[in-house]
């Protein structure tokens, strides 16, 4: 019997949320004799501090490609991705090709496999917002449908791909690799990290972690103003919020630096490398974001978190009790602020005891999955 040659996985990134998700997969297959693997970077998250650093952290080899996309309006963005991936497709003849998430780089990863005729697999496939103003809504939808695989992460992402009228047979519920990822690191993030020490932070010390960086949150002075008038009032606690460029941007733009001179106890900090980022959630007492990827952290920590969004495509954080959805109402931010950090039976309501998105294993499932497909034929 003819032994198949390795299976030929790419496995595409754009953002540094895919990267840390993907981290594991990538660890794993890397090492994997069975598997050819090919790392593609498509650039959309491109600065330093946002994507390198990162690699760095998480001691993973440099994409074989970098498409540097760069920033552009989403159709140009998504076309330029298709174009250079194509390209590296060709060159490069995957047996399948492997993103997760919802960003323009998943998106036109999807849609550039489908029209090449290699099979695809969507990672965290299935969770839905059900809000089609967002981008990343459509992206998900539309990845969905071009994946030959879809690995969902529980089983109501798994009921919404079949309520879109995606064949069973192309589901898969593994979790999230979310959860592989915190669970491989934290112990290395709690041993390397000093960011405890350089932010000196305190035993005992309550700590808010806070990121915003969506457009509906930071590219509206409302909002923005809105979301900090609401943790301006905070009594009793540091809220640290390692800033994205483009949230610095808009501080400036919409003159809001006097309003943070008079909340010194929002700390801005430059956006953190991966394992002082979950050392700092680690020592957090509760997390505010707007952020998918952090709802799933906090549930895997077992932090509450309150999420600066109207609704979320991650409800099964809201059935867990660990997170409540504020929006950019400053009256609900500080009410919610101010009872976790003043209720300790309220406090311990909203620390969540079971994770819905899996038990570490989402990467080797994913592995074994594609693996069974192709010595089947199936990819």
């Amino acid at each position: 019997m003819t032994k198949l040659k390795p299976l030929q996985i790419m496995v595409v990134t754009g953002t540094r949320p895919e990267l840390i998700k993907m981290s594991a997969f990538l660890r794993l297959a890397a090492k994997d004799p069975e598997v050819y693997l090919t790392f593609v970077h498509s650039g959309q998250h491109y600065d330093d501090t946002l994507f390198g650093v990162f690699l760095r952290d998480l001691e993973l080899p440099e994409p074989k490609y970098n498409v540097e996309v760069g920033s552009a309006p989403n159709s140009v963005q998504t076309a330029n991705i298709i174009l250079k991936l194509y390209e590296i497709i060709q060159k490069e003849r995957p047996d399948v090709i492997l993103a997760e998430g919802d960003t323009n780089t998943v998106f036109a990863a999807a849609l550039t496999a489908f029209k090449t005729d290699i099979p695809f697999g969507h990672v965290e496939a299935g969770i839905r917002s059900f809000d089609w103003r967002m981008p990343e809504e459509v992206n998900r939808v539309l990845t969905s449908s071009c994946a030959l695989l879809n690995f969902a992460p529980t089983s109501l992402a798994a009921l919404n791909l079949i309520s879109a009228g995606i064949p069973p047979n192309r589901i898969f519920v593994v979790g999230n690799p979310v959860v592989d990822a915190i669970l491989q690191n934290l112990e290395f993030a709690l041993q390397k990290s000093s960011i405890d020490k350089t932010l000196g932070i305190k035993t005992g010390e309550k700590i808010i972690v806070v990121t915003a960086h969506r457009p509906s949150n930071v590219d509206v002075k409302k909002s923005f103003e809105h979301i900090i008038q609401g943790l301006s009032k905070v009594d009793g606690a540091r809220v640290i919020f390692p800033i994205h460029p483009r949230s610095r941007a808009r501080i400036k733009e919409f003159n809001l630096q006097t309003l943070l001179q008079q909340a010194a106890h929002i700390e801005l900090i430059e956006p953190l490398g991966y394992l002082d980022f979950l050392k700092l959630m680690s020592r957090a007492t509760f997390f505010v974001t707007d952020s998918g990827g952090m709802q799933e952290e906090a549930v895997a920590l077992k932090k509450p978190c309150l999420t600066l969004r109207e609704n979320t495509e991650r409800p099964e954080t809201i059935e867990t009790g660990g997170n409540v959805l504020v929006g950019n109402d400053p009256i609900k931010i500080q009410n919610y602020v101010t009872k976790l950090l003043n209720d300790p039976a309220f406090y311990a309501r909203m620390c969540p005891r079971n994770n819905p998105f899996g038990d570490g294993t989402s990467s080797h499932q994913m592995l074994s999955i594609l693996k069974e497909h192709y010595n089947k034929g199936q990819l």
